[in-house]
């Protein structure tokens, strides 16, 4: 069954993005969760460094782009896939 992809940004990581527009673009990031959600979702094989975070949230997900990780949450339901990228940043920021 095919399902839709909806992305939704979160001011942190819009504004991320508004100041690092040289560094990475949302076509960017937009291209990298498409193929973590095929990766994870649909079992098709792409080059995607994911991982998912550990403690007791099941649903979130770190993506590594260099220096950079995306954080994304992912919901799942019968018609649409929602990712929401709760954040990006650098490495030794975006956990903080």
């Amino acid at each position: 069954m095919k399902k839709d992809i909806k992305l939704t940004y979160l001011k942190k990581a819009t504004k991320f993005l508004g100041k690092n527009k040289s560094t990475l673009t949302e076509e960017q990031v937009d291209i990298l969760v498409i193929k973590f959600i095929k990766r994870k979702i649909y079992n098709i094989q792409t080059n995607i460094d994911y991982k998912q975070m550990s403690g007791t949230i099941s649903n979130i997900y770190r993506i590594r782009k260099a220096n950079i990780r995306i954080i994304v949450r992912l919901e799942d339901d019968e018609v649409i896939i929602e990712a929401i990228i709760t954040d990006i940043g650098f490495r030794g920021d975006v956990y903080k």
